[in-house]
C-alpha cells in the first residue's frame, strides 16, 4: 500500500489525468483491502462458529470457585461445550440441588447480559454476552446471605437472598456497561420461611417471591424509581410448596408446587392479590419444582423425584392449564430447565449425569429427546439460561 501511495503521488503531480488515475487506483486499493477483510472475517466465523445460532449457560456452583459453563447451540438444537468462565465468586457446593431455587442464572431480555448468583460468597456476577462466550464485567455483594435467585427487567436487577436470620430481596441498577450499583432503599425483609424464586412480571411493575415452607406467594408493586413498596401482598398458594414461577405472554402467573406436584395459574389484581384461574393441575409425578413455557402456550415442569418432564398446555391465552402428558420424557433426574425464544428447543440440567439434556418441542407439545451434552458438571451444578 505504501508503494502504491508513492506511485500515485508521482502520477498526481502530472496533472488532471494523474488525479483521475490516483482516484481510480485508490478506490481499487480500498475495495481490495475491504474485500480481504470481509473474507477473513467470514472465514473466521465459518471456522470457529460453524452453524452456531445460540448458547446455553449453567453454573458449576463449586465451593472453591464458581464458574459459568458455556455450551454452543446449533440450528438443530445440539449443544457442544465451549468452555467455562469464572464468576469471580464462590458457589455453595453441597449435594443434589443445594440452592433449592429457580433462576440462579438468567439472561437479560435483550440477551446482552448473563447474571449469576454466588451463594458461597454472597455475591452476584454480570457477564457480557459475546459471540464466542462470556466476559465477566462485575461481581458485587448481593445485599444479603446465600443469594439463590436473580431476576432482571431492563436496567433493574433483584436478587433473592435466602440465608441468615433475615432473608430478603435487594435491588440493583444495571448500567449500560454491565456494572451493578445497589439501589438505595430497595432491600425488603421477607420474614420467616424458605424461599425459592424472585421474578419480575412482563412489565416490570411487580416482583413475585415464592415461599415454599409457608405456602405463600408474595407480590411487591414496583414504583417508577424501581423500588418496591414496603410490604408485599401475601396470598396463600393454591397448592403446597410453591417453588418455580413464570409468566406467560399474556401476563398470567404460573407457579409449580413441589409437594402437590402440580401447576396453578393466577391473575394478579391491581392491589397485588391473586385470583386462581386453574387450581393445582396435578401431573402425577414427584418433586415438581422447575417450570418453563414457550410462546405457543406449551408449559413444562421437571420432576426429579420420578426423573420425568411433564407437559401442559396453556389454552386460549387465558391462563387455563390442562395436562398433556405427565411423563412427556423419562430419563435422568432433571433440575432447572429453559426454552429457546422461538420455542423450538428445551434444555434441562442433569447434574447426576454431568450433562445438559436436549429436547425438541414438537407442534403438539410433545418432546423428542436429542441426547445429552456432556459438560463435566458436578452433582451440585445449578441453574440454566438459554439464548
Amino acid at each position: 500500500m505504501k508503494r502504491l501511495v508513492n506511485t500515485v503521488s508521482g502520477i498526481e503531480r502530472r496533472g488532471e489525468m494523474g488525479k483521475r488515475i490516483f482516484v481510480a487506483l485508490f478506490s481499487v486499493a480500498v475495495l481490495m483491502s475491504s474485500s480481504i477483510a470481509v473474507l477473513a472475517f467470514n472465514d473466521d466465523r465459518h471456522d470457529d462458529r460453524k452453524d452456531v445460532v445460540g448458547a446455553v449457560y449453567t453454573m458449576t456452583n463449586d465451593l472453591t470457585g464458581n464458574e459459568v459453563v458455556v455450551f454452543q447451540r446449533d440450528h438443530e438444537g445440539i449443544l457442544t461445550k465451549a468452555g467455562s468462565v469464572s464468576t469471580g465468586g464462590l458457589g455453595s457446593g453441597g449435594g443434589f440441588d443445594p440452592l433449592v431455587s429457580q433462576g440462579s442464572i438468567v439472561l437479560s431480555g435483550d440477551h446482552r447480559w448473563v447474571l449469576a448468583v454466588n451463594a458461597g460468597s454472597d455475591e452476584i456476577s454480570v457477564f457480557r454476552v459475546q459471540p464466542k462466550g462470556l466476559d465477566l464485567v462485575d461481581t458485587v455483594p448481593s445485599g444479603g446471605i446465600f443469594p439463590a435467585s436473580v431476576t432482571v427487567f431492563h436496567d433493574l436487577v433483584y436478587v433473592l437472598n435466602t440465608g441468615g436470620e433475615s432473608p430478603n430481596i435487594t435491588g440493583f441498577y444495571l448500567s449500560h456497561t454491565g456494572r451493578l450499583r445497589p439501589l438505595e432503599g430497595s432491600t425488603r425483609s421477607l420474614g420467616s420461611g424458605s424461599f425459592s424464586q424472585v421474578g419480575f412480571d412482563p412489565h416490570g411493575r411487580r416482583l413475585v417471591v415464592t415461599n415454599r415452607a409457608d405456602n405463600l406467594i408474595l407480590v411487591y408493586s414496583v414504583g417508577r424509581n424501581g423500588v418496591p413498596v414496603m410490604n408485599a401482598v401475601s396470598s396463600t398458594s393454591n397448592g403446597i410448596a410453591p417453588f418455580g414461577l413464570i409468566f406467560d405472554k399474556w401476563g398470567h402467573l404460573l407457579v409449580v408446587e413441589a409437594v402437590s406436584n402440580a401447576v396453578s395459574s393466577y391473575d394478579i389484581h391491581r392491589d397485588g392479590s391473586l385470583q386462581v384461574i386453574s387450581p393445582s393441575v396435578a401431573n402425577g409425578q414427584i418433586a415438581a419444582c422447575w417450570i418453563a413455557g414457550d410462546p405457543r402456550g406449551n408449559v413444562f415442569t421437571t420432576n426429579p423425584g420420578t426423573s420425568t418432564i411433564s407437559a401442559y398446555k396453556n389454552k386460549a391465552g387465558k391462563g387455563n392449564l390442562v395436562l398433556l402428558d405427565g411423563t412427556a420424557s423419562v430419563g435422568n433426574p432433571l433440575l432447572d430447565l429453559d426454552i429457546t425464544k422461538d420455542g423450538r428447543f428445551l434444555y434441562a440440567l442433569a447434574p447426576m449425569n454431568n450433562a445438559i439434556d436436549m429436547f425438541e418441542i414438537e407442534r403438539d407439545g410433545s418432546l423428542t429427546h436429542l441426547g445429552a451434552a456432556p459438560g463435566g458438571l458436578s452433582i451440585f451444578a445449578q441453574g440454566i439460561a438459554v439464548r
